[in-house]
Parts: structure tokens; sequence; C-alpha cells
């Protein structure tokens, strides 16, 4: 059989790596995104505002939080679908957080701790966590001593949980090898006395440097004074802050395009830098798109 795999991921997609790698087993011709006349198409998709193609099975975020291309429980993904240079899965893939702006909870995910080993291929010496709040496990030291054992560097594109942040964890995510920049979040201004504290803890064991990051909702229950305060206190803390607009207004947009430029390091203050950007590009409160993104915590399927 001919079968073609349809996604509008850019790096991956774990429910189609894993379908890619039964189908081969079964023998079949397997197509990414392919083009013409197929047996059978499955499409697995992460964003809403994509562009959508016919498919006889299909799933995903981008349609629907809690529908699932299911069935393909083969632990090891098909690595030779996409270009990857790493493993790829979840060792743990449930969040006790009920955000209302996060599709993570629709999904249900299950309380179950997985090793490295049910997706690790040892053919790579990086591995992607998948993780949507790594540290609400309870065996989440399980899962480092596994990559420190096999001398793995982690591909982590989710936030880690001020929140739930210690010495022991702050000292485990010091010790562990990252091939990209850490990233943390700062959602709602009610957590500012806990993201403060986590903050420290990130100080005190040498993880506050602008290579890594935090992740700051904006448009979704906050003012504008709110997220100028929660940007500035993640810069003196030494790291970056990175805006996530919910509504995707223009000043949303704006203000997520004057942060990521690093504009406001020509300024004493964010907050003065943003007045000067705001008066030079007459940034404005109207709709940039009709439709919201669906806001994903991390690589989903």
């Amino acid at each position: 059989m001919k079968i073609n795999l349809l996604t509008d991921a850019k790096y991956h997609n774990l429910a189609l790596m894993k379908i890619s790698a039964y189908h081969k087993m079964c023998g079949d011709q397997i197509y990414l995104n392919g083009v013409g006349e197929f047996d059978f198409t499955y499409a697995s998709w992460l964003f809403d505002f994509s562009e959508k193609h016919p498919a006889d099975l299909e799933g995903g975020p981008g349609i629907d939080a809690t529908k699932r291309l299911s069935g393909f429980t083969n632990p090891m993904p098909d690595y030779d679908l996409f270009p990857v240079d790493y493993s790829l899965g979840y060792t743990w893939s449930y969040c006790p957080r009920k955000c209302k702006f996060c599709i993570v909870p629709e999904q249900n995910n299950p309380k179950e701790h997985h090793s490295i080993w049910q997706f690790h291929d040892s053919k790579f010496k990086k591995i992607c966590l998948l993780n949507n709040n790594t540290f609400s496990d309870p065996q989440w030291k399980e899962t480092f001593e596994e990559i420190w054992d096999a001398d793995l560097m982690v591909r982590d594109e989710n936030g880690y949980d001020l929140r739930l942040l210690d010495d022991e964890k702050a000292e485990a995510l010091h010790k562990t090898k990252w091939s990209t920049p850490l990233h943390f979040a700062w959602d709602l201004m009610k957590d500012e006395k806990e993201i403060r504290r986590g903050l420290g803890l990130l100080k005190k064991h040498h993880l506050s440097s602008t290579h890594n990051g935090v992740y700051v909702l904006i448009g979704f229950n906050t003012t504008e004074e709110e997220n100028l305060h929660r940007c500035q206190v993640i810069d003196d803390s030494g790291l970056t802050p990175y805006p996530m607009p919910f509504n995707r207004t223009k000043k949303e947009m704006a203000f997520k395009r004057f942060i990521n430029l690093h504009y406001y390091r020509r300024s004493p203050t964010i907050k003065a830098a943003w007045n000067d950007y705001r008066a030079y590009t007459m940034v404005s409160d109207h709709p940039a798109s009709q439709n919201r993104s669906t806001m994903l915590r991390g690589s989903l399927q």
C-alpha cells in the first residue's frame, strides 16, 4: 500500500513517526506530505491556522485537542521520516495545571512514567523530551539519571515549571547537557511570589543567562503594565523574556517583536523603551487576525 502522511509540523511529528513505523513493518510505502494518489492518507495537524488537506484519518490539536491518531502504540518511532539527529518522545505527558489558555488539560494525558529507552535510539547522542510538565512527574529524577548515564544532550522545547523548582531540580538542570536553551514560563500575575522564588533558584545554581528564557503569556488576563513588569523582573534576573500573544492583536504582536528584537536593552527600563518604540511605530490595538492561534505547551501530537 501507498501511505501518505500529512502534517504542518516543521521539525517532527511523533504521531506520524509511530504510524510510519507501523506501516513500514507491514511492508507499505510511506510518503511525507506527498502529492498524488494514495491508498490511505493520515494527517496530524499542530496548528489551527495552518492550511489543511483532505485525509482518511486525521487528528492533532490543530483540529481537536482530544482527537488523537491512536492505535499505533509501537514504542520506537520511525526516525527516518524526518531529518532529525535526536530521539523523540515522552517520559511524562501529564500536567497538573488546569490553565484555561492551554489545550493540554483537554487531552486527558495519563499519569504514566516511561523510560527514555522506550523511544530512545542509541544511535543518537541527543534526546528531545516532549513532556508537558517534567517536574510534576514523581519519578522525574529517574528521567535525568537515565539521560546522564547515557551521556546524552537534551533538546527540550517546553518550559519548565518555576513554581515546582527546588534546589535538587535546579541542580539537575545545571548538571544536564543541553543542545537548546532552557525555557521556563510566567503566565499569570498571581504566581509572582513563586516565580520570583524560582528565578532566585536559577541564579543560585548558575542558570541565569540571557541564553535561557522565560515565556510570558500576554493578552490573556494581564494588563500592559503587568506585561512590562514581568518582562522587567525576568530581565533583571538575567534571563530573556519571550512574549506569547494570546489574541495576536497588532499591539500584542508589536510587543512580542519589540522584546524579541531586544530593543529594550537600549534604555534603562523596558517600560521606557516600549514607550519610545510604540510612539515611533504608532502601535494600535486593532486585531491582526480574526483567528486566534492554538496555544501550545510544547510539541503536541
